[in-house]
């Protein structure tokens, strides 16, 4: 992918909890990624869920909040078509500045563990099974979507209901064809037992692999 054709694209990492936290950066950085260009604040992997830096965390202030630097991971760039001005997300791991893995990127955390299975000559195959939860947050607090066929707000939990995906057609379709142009193996959905819960299952693959596309997968339910 050409990333120098976009007037933005976005690069981001995982933090702990899974959020990704990262820059939009401007298409002439296509050529710098390798080169250490863009770099982040170490303690950004282990804010807390809502974005906040943790209390007396050392890797705040008693370090002046020092920077790493952020590099292309070996997933390579996946379009955001959901965006309408057309763009891509680079996915990154952060490095210190001499150039080692940093411990708190969970992404790194976790080679380290296929590495052990690596050296005794085994491979991880993995697949994961994505539940989210579609809500109406216009107002207050998220509250139940509305069927998008009748205008009436879910109240009940209808299980492996095939009207109620279909009531949600537009959505999944949009959901599927993202998944498809990002290399996503996206394969059955199901309504499951919660108000507007759905559930789409992501076909086995290597599990580095299949840790990265899970985390792509919750941005694009987000973003479609």
């Amino acid at each position: 992918m050409d990333l120098g054709k976009f007037p933005t694209f976005r690069v981001a990492s995982s933090d702990l909890n899974g959020q990704m936290r990262g820059k939009r950066v401007p298409g002439a950085y296509a050529s710098k990624l390798d080169k250490g260009a863009v770099r982040l604040p170490l303690s950004v992997p282990n804010v807390d869920l809502w974005g906040r830096d943790i209390v007396d965390s050392p890797l705040v202030f008693e370090s002046g909040d020092a920077d790493g630097v952020l590099r292309p991971t070996n997933r390579g760039p996946v379009p955001m078509p959901w965006i309408a001005t057309p763009t891509a997300l680079v996915p990154m791991a952060l490095f210190t500045d001499d150039g080692e893995p940093f411990a708190g990127d969970p992404r790194h955390a976790l080679a380290a563990v296929l590495d052990r299975y690596t050296a005794r000559g085994w491979q991880v195959i993995a697949a994961t099974e994505m539940e989210f939860t579609l809500v109406d947050d216009t107002g207050d607090a998220p509250a139940p979507p509305q069927n998008p066929l009748t205008g009436r707000v879910l109240s009940d939990e209808t299980i492996l209901s095939l009207s109620e995906l279909d009531a949600f057609d537009a959505f999944f379709t949009a959901l599927y064809e993202g998944c498809a142009a990002m290399g996503i193996p996206a394969q059955t959905s199901i309504s499951e037992g919660g108000v507007g819960q759905f559930e789409i299952n992501l076909n086995h693959q290597d599990a580095m692999r299949a840790a990265d596309d899970a985390w792509l997968f919750k941005m694009a339910v987000r973003g479609v």
